[in-house]
């Protein structure tokens, strides 16, 4: 050990006496700083200056006249609103050649075009439903700079979801509008009358919306209203005997005629599990043929999404049954969604271990294969079994046996399948139908009063607010974000990342700078591992400088504000301790191939990483490699610094640092000597090339 300080000694007096090597070893200390400062400031906040973005908007629409003798063009409106936007520049043009030609020279990063029609169906949903040609066309020059149309992108989706706000307000505004308007308008008897049509026409075009809107749920109010008085009478004959079965017989008799909507629901289902079946196969098909690394990993992440979709489809039609069933449908179709939501999982398991063995093509055939042979039938004949069910009015009440067991559960899923179709038009469909319902109650005691009577009536049931109806619809879910471990910039987000480059950095120029051997005239009876560790030093030294220079500047000079100063300056000063002996190591065991080696690491871990974009993204390659380099680990623990801890995740990251500590020193001691003979034959042959 005291050889290791003599010649920690030795090195420290032969930089102080030079003025020449400690300014060079001052230089080393200070300069890889500079690289993490000029990247953190450069990334301090790349949205600030959003607005020097130049996005054109130009028309082709030439707006509509309305009934009133107006004129209005939305599309102008829409450019008028957002061309003093602050995110995004927006250039209004007049003309849209002059905006796409703009897009295609570089002279805008981007442009949207208002086609011809946009108004019109601004203003006329009922034909807008049905007219599929869009009425905006977006361009973008990826070419001039991926990151700014990535920027754009969000930009234009951003309009594009407030185009589609206002068109509801407007669609919505117009028609409880016109409610509001016959409260304003009636002064008579005669308006009476006038006003009475101008309901009665939009109750039948709220009816009509709410058809649209509902879709495949159409039946499914009927259906569930079935099926619970069914059920809610099958409960109340259990409880009262047999003085409410007959009541009960009625309302089973409504479920009968109702049933097929519910076996109609199951097919849809199992139509869409055999659709994203196939998708399945089709892309395992391809996995297995000729394809290159980058097609694989895609394909791979396809056939992964695929199998997602497949599980769900299987788990809710698994969720549609009781857990136990009683009856022998019923087990048969639970025990089939069990074996395919199994073998589902199985499938995707593979993708992620061995995606090319065929024994992922068999499970898939296998579960294709159990739809046809096992789910249809199983699911047939326990509707069959319901039917037969529904037929059994007091033995079925009094007895209570398996096969009524198994209809309140699936009574129950029915319905929910039925509600479930699609929940977002669903609470849609309930406004719309109770409106539907007060212009019926209105129309209805409009025309039972008498004729001098109806204006009053009208106008005491009338004068409903549509901004209120409008602003529901246009907002129907409020989100609250929470950011949890936020970070004062996005700068200093990207600190660990740049600071632990520029910590590899300076080990770099160590290496280079430094010579890695010891004078064996000066210590001629020094021992390898005495050696090693004593030149050591002197890196291990300069080593924590650098740490302490950059972490000084990120916190003083750029202010990231660090959660736990301390503990950001530890990682650093950890981090520094394992690169430099890591890259001493390579360096002191394979000479100018270990420098090489040095400089290809830093750049896998800089592209590999997590740094900049999640791991989970990055190509599959970096995945599977990503362990076995110290960068991620260096990063996390930095991060845990800078934004807040979480448990002793800290302390891990840490942990598996000094593993490549230790992997150094055992490469430094061990592996140097045996390949001693061939450092030095590269050495000799690139010496004599005079070029190397």
């Amino acid at each position: 050990m005291r050889t290791v300080f003599d010649i920690f000694k030795s090195d420290l007096r032969a930089i102080v006496k030079s003025v020449f090597v400690l300014i060079i070893v001052l230089a080393m200390g200070t300069i890889p700083s500079l690289y993490a400062w000029i990247n953190i400031y450069a990334n301090w906040d790349p949205y600030a200056d959003a607005g020097n973005v130049e996005v054109a908007l130009a028309s082709r629409d030439s707006g509509i006249d309305l009934k009133n003798g107006s004129h209005v063009n939305s599309a102008a409106e829409v450019i008028a609103e957002v061309k003093d936007d602050k995110d995004i520049r927006y250039c209004p043009l007049d003309d849209p050649e002059q905006a796409v030609e703009g897009v295609k020279s570089g002279r805008f990063y981007a442009a949207v075009i208002f086609e011809d029609g946009f108004t019109y169906d601004m203003h006329h949903y009922e034909e807008a439903i049905g007219d599929r040609e869009a009425k905006l066309t977006y361009y973008t020059n990826i070419k001039k700079n991926a990151v700014a149309s990535k920027m754009t992108d969000q930009a234009s989706a951003k309009l594009l979801q407030d185009i589609n706000a206002e068109y509801v307000e407007n669609m919505l505004t117009q028609y409880f509008g016109d409610a509001e308007k016959v409260a304003d308008d009636i002064d008579t008897e005669e308006a009476a009358d006038t006003a009475l049509k101008q309901l009665t026409g939009t109750r039948d075009a709220l009816h009509d919306f709410n058809a649209a809107v509902g879709g495949i749920m159409s039946a499914g109010g009927n259906v569930t209203r079935a099926l619970d008085n069914a059920k809610g009478e099958l409960d109340t004959g259990r409880r009262n005997g047999s003085a409410d079965i007959e009541s009960a017989k009625n309302k089973i008799d409504q479920a009968r005629s109702t049933i097929k909507d519910v076996s109609k629901a199951v097919d849809q289902k199992t139509e869409k599990l055999e659709k994203a079946i196939g998708d399945l196969q089709k892309t395992l098909d391809q996995l297995q043929g000729p394809i290159d690394e980058k097609t694989k990993e895609k394909l791979i992440r396809r056939a992964i999404e695929n199998a997602d979709r497949v599980l769900t489809i299987l788990q809710d039609m698994r969720g549609m049954l009781p857990e136990h069933p009683k009856t022998t449908a019923g087990r048969v179709t639970a025990d089939a969604l069990d074996v395919m939501i199994m073998q589902t999982e199985h499938v995707r398991k593979l993708l992620q271990t061995d995606p090319t063995t065929p024994e992922i093509i068999t499970d898939a055939e296998a579960i294709k294969e159990m739809v046809d042979s096992d789910l249809k039938p199983s699911f047939a004949l326990m509707l069959k079994d319901i039917r037969k069910a529904l037929k059994r009015t007091a033995p079925l009440l009094k007895s209570a046996d398996g096969v009524l067991d198994d209809i309140d559960p699936v009574l129950d899923s029915a319905g929910s399948t039925v509600r479930g179709l699609d929940a977002t038009l669903a609470g849609t469909q309930t406004m719309l139908t109770s409106l539907e319902t007060k212009l019926d109650d209105i129309i209805e005691k409009v025309e039972n009063a008498e004729e001098s009577d109806r204006a009053e009536v009208l106008l005491d049931m009338l004068g409903g607010d549509p901004e209120q109806y409008s602003d529901f619809f246009t907002n129907l879910v409020e989100i609250k974000a929470t950011e949890l471990y936020e970070p004062v910039s996005y700068g200093a987000a990207m600190t660990p990342f740049y600071t632990i480059i520029a910590l590899w950095v300076g080990g770099v120029m160590l290496v280079t700078l430094l010579n890695t051997n010891v004078n064996r005239r000066k210590f001629p009876r020094i021992t390898e591992a005495e050696g090693f560790f004593g030149r050591f030093l002197i890196f291990f030294l300069i080593g924590q400088v650098q740490a302490a220079v950059v972490v000084l500047g990120n916190i003083f000079l750029l202010h990231c504000s660090p959660v736990h100063p301390w503990l950001m300056w530890l990682s650093a000063a950890f981090t520094s301790m394992v690169f430099v002996i890591l890259i001493y190591a390579l360096t002191l065991a394979f000479g100018d191939i270990g420098r090489a080696a040095v400089i290809v690491i830093m750049m896998i871990q800089i592209a590999g990483s997590s740094g900049t974009y999640p791991i989970e993204i990055l190509p599959g390659i970096f995945n599977k490699i990503y362990l076995f380099f110290p960068f991620p680990y260096a990063i996390n623990a930095m991060r845990e610094a800078i934004c807040g801890l979480y448990g002793h995740a800290y302390v891990v990251y840490l942990a598996q640092l000094m593993v490549f500590f230790v992997f150094a020193v055992l490469l430094g001691l061990f592996v140097r000597k045996p390949f001693s003979g061939v450092k030095a034959f590269m050495s000799k042959k690139m010496k004599e090339t005079e070029v190397l």
